[in-house]
């Protein structure tokens, strides 16, 4: 090769390296930029890990908890048991949505509040400045679409509740005729502690919600001989009474401690049979699809099989006259005597053969061979299961123990009674395996309707003491408006950094505003989908950058190759050229 071709090939070696290596600088810089926005999405997400949300639990259990929202706060509902919770403002303003802010604005009540005076009407009749305020509240709300014309239309029929929310006392719950799980178990404890010095309807309703174990309809003992310790265990009619699993030879208790404990019946045998309630809930099942009209599973037995006692052994009786009393205290409970529309009527027959079908069934939970384990792990075992746990022992004398639930089946009945009052829909059900079922009374929002005797009140008459209590606060205290607040991230923000507060009503039927934190209801947790969505981000980046970076891992090997190559043939040509001058000069020296 010539020296002007070898230079000419030199210098297309040496732009074409330069160009490689500025190359490789860049994807270097890319490399790096990568590298940094890898370290940001990490960061990114680690502070998504410490999210928070606030949530509304109303029982305290974290089982029934919603997210957060004006709502849930500001309108009636069986959530926040008709009782407002105010959002207000530092100086303890309402804060009120666009629709609400709209109808105080319609409706005349001034930001800034004002006090209540008495209106002359003239011959000898006044009003308050509340009353005439509060009506135009309501048409308002229903023309802005705070309210619905149904909600009006109660708060209408009852009008303003005099002082509601500001000093006089919101409506005792329990003496309503519609109620939630927690006061129908406080309204059963009343109506039990009214029946001592009540009426006779007072008396008979306390009498239907109070059992003893272990007798018959006329109280007469049935001769179990409950067993006081698993020591005292016999051979092969052991009878024991657990609440709680400890073992108790008090057999009595009440409808509400049937349904808050676990109150179970547990025997010991070595013939352990489900031929006698086959038979039973057979007969049962065609009485109901006959027609029968409960009157009492006792007085069905009775016409019907005059022998069934001789048939049946004493714990077996014991069950029947359980189930008896039973269905008897959810009967008087739930009005049935005065069931108009035969709907009640039907979902208890249909509740009653439900019932009596899980009892046919027997769930065998496997052997041991201690028969203390066999009698724990059966009473244990009949909490997870809605009809009969055996639990079989089968060495020598121990003999395998039969446990059922007293309290699953109270739960499974309500359970059974409630799809028949919601047209037989799936919302609750029942199987066998507990952990499986969807009992009702898991809903604290489900509203039973009950025979109380000292109604003085329906659910209309919560829904105006709502908005009267609402409304009194709002001329006391003011309101401003804010249009963002049905956002609940808004609102969970401004909860958190103290611009906004949550005024409840104290012992006193005062409302005080607190801190969120102060609040028994609202409750700071882990935002699980923030986490989730901010996961994702970060997983989908991640993969993207980390693709990135592995196609510029290719194209830097590819240049590294390529200038590896180029260096070799660089040094290549420039050792002919140098070595082609040299001769050159050697050659002229000559």
């Amino acid at each position: 090769m010539g020296l002007a071709a070898s230079q000419a090939r030199f210098l297309a070696i040496t732009a074409r390296k330069a160009n490689c290596e500025f190359q490789s600088m860049q994807i270097a810089q890319e490399k790096l930029s990568i590298t940094r926005e890898l370290e940001k999405a990490s960061e990114e997400y680690q502070a998504a890990l410490n999210q928070t949300k606030l949530v509304w639990d109303p029982d305290g259990t974290g089982d029934n908890a919603f997210d957060l929202s004006y709502d849930i706060m500001m309108k009636p509902s069986a959530v926040n048991n008709y009782t407002p919770y105010l959002i207000t403002t530092r100086d303890g303003k309402v804060v009120l949505d666009s629709k609400m802010a709209a109808a105080a604005r319609a409706a005349g009540i001034p930001e800034g509040g004002i006090n209540n005076k008495t209106i002359d009407l003239g011959n000898g009749k006044t009003t308050t400045l509340y009353d005439q305020l509060y009506a135009n509240f309501l048409n308002q709300m229903v023309k802005s679409g705070g309210m619905s014309e149904s909600s009006a239309v109660a708060c209408r029929s009852i009008g303003l509740v005099k002082d509601v929310g500001i000093g006089a006392p919101l409506l005792d719950k329990t003496q309503a005729s519609a109620m939630g799980i927690n006061d129908l178990l406080v309204y059963i404890d009343n109506s039990i502690a009214a029946g001592a010095n009540g009426t006779n309807a007072e008396k008979d309703l306390a009498d239907k919600l109070t059992f003893s174990f272990g007798v018959d309809s006329s109280g007469n003992d049935l001769g179990l001989n409950l067993q006081t310790s698993i020591a005292d265990k016999g051979n092969q009619n052991s009878n024991y009474f657990t609440k709680n699993q400890a073992i108790t030879t008090d057999t009595s208790f009440t409808l509400s401690d049937l349904l808050t404990e676990d109150i179970t019946f547990a025997m010991t045998s070595d013939k352990i049979s489900a031929s006698f309630w086959q038979k039973l809930v057979a007969g049962v099942m065609s009485a109901f699809t006959l027609g029968f009209a409960y009157d009492g599973i006792v007085s069905w037995l009775n016409k019907e099989e005059s022998g069934w006692t001789q048939q049946a052994t004493v714990q077996e009786q014991a069950l029947v006259y359980f189930l008896n009393d039973m269905f008897n205290a959810f009967g008087a409970l739930f009005d049935l005597e005065n069931d108009t529309t035969g709907t009640g009527t039907q979902a208890f027959q249909y509740a009653v053969q439900e019932t009596f079908a899980l009892l046919s069934d027997c769930q065998d939970l496997g052997n041991r061979n201690h028969s203390t384990d066999a009698f724990y792990d059966a009473v244990n075992g009949s909490n997870n299961y809605n009809g009969w746990v055996v639990k079989n022992a089968n060495k020598n004398n121990n003999y395998g123990t039969q446990a059922i639930s007293l309290s699953n089946l109270a739960e499974s009945f309500m359970t059974f009674y409630a799809q028949g009052m919601n047209g037989y829909d799936q919302t609750y059900y029942i199987v066998n395996d507990g952990s499986k079922s969807n009992y009702v009374t898991d809903d604290p929002y489900y509203m039973w309707t009950v025979k109380n005797q000292n109604a003085n009140s329906s659910d209309e008459m919560y829904i105006a003491e709502f908005y009267s209590a609402m409304f009194n606060n709002i001329c006391q205290n003011g309101w401003i408006e804010n249009d963002q607040i049905d956002d609940e991230e808004y609102l969970s923000n401004t909860l958190k950094n103290a611009t906004y507060f949550i005024s409840s009503m104290s012992s006193d039927n005062y409302y005080y505003q607190d801190r969120y934190l102060d609040n028994g209801y609202v409750v700071e947790v882990t935002d699980d989908d923030a986490i989730t969505q901010a996961e994702l981000e970060y997983t989908q980046k991640k993969s993207k950058l980390n693709y990135k970076e592995e196609e510029l891992e290719v194209d830097m090997k590819q240049l590294d190759l390529e200038i590896s190559s180029l260096t070799t043939e660089y040094d290549t040509v420039k050792s002919l050229i140098d070595k082609n001058i040299e001769k050159t000069f050697t050659m002229f020296n000559s």
